[in-house]
């Protein structure tokens, strides 16, 4: 049974957690992140997630601080107006609409719109050159924590040794539960 240390563990391959183990390893912290399943990369195949997420200047400043901006940057569309709309009541119309724009606030913009799957993409592929490494597919079957940190034994019969475990394993959360 092989033995890993490390000084995080972050359960939960998504972009949540992808994000963390890079800025993590950014930062010089042994990292190991684990999931069940490698992310989909590729917006073609079945399964691929096709949703966007707009991310605020804080995630952008973030994505850059760890080197991610410039493979980012060439699939990012500009949030330079929010649109927010009251679409409730029982005939489900928009009631109101306001559009706020970010040079009212002195801003370029509010942040970046990026689709799912590229993202996910770009964040595989910043693996490659980074420290921290992902540990797929595996699944995380027991936590024991300990004062000097936390032992998890992984579906693969592979343990780990980790000073901090990060929880980045979504809705049914096997750490948070555990």
């Amino acid at each position: 049974m092989d033995t890993l240390d490390t000084d995080i563990l972050i359960v939960g391959g998504g972009v949540a957690g992808l994000v963390a183990a890079l800025t993590f390893a950014a930062d010089g912290h042994s990292v190991l992140c684990v999931d069940p399943a490698r992310p989909i990369t590729d917006g073609q195949k079945d399964g691929a997630d096709l949703r966007s997420t707009a991310y605020l200047q804080p995630a952008c400043a973030l994505f850059k601080e760890i080197g991610l901006w410039p493979l980012l940057e060439p699939h990012a569309t500009r949030l330079d107006v929010m649109r927010l709309i009251d679409a409730g009541g029982t005939e489900n119309v928009p009631r109101q609409t306001s559009d706020f724009a970010a040079h009212e606030i002195d801003q370029d913009s509010f942040g970046v719109n990026l689709l799912n799957w590229v993202m996910r993409r770009t964040l595989m592929e910043a693996f490659e050159t980074s420290s921290a490494t992902l540990h797929a597919p595996d699944r995380v079957t027991r936590i024991t924590t300990r004062l000097d940190g936390v032992r998890v034994r992984l579906a693969s019969g592979t343990q780990v040794r980790a000073k901090l475990l990060v929880g980045a394993d979504g809705r049914n959360s096997f750490v948070r539960e555990h």
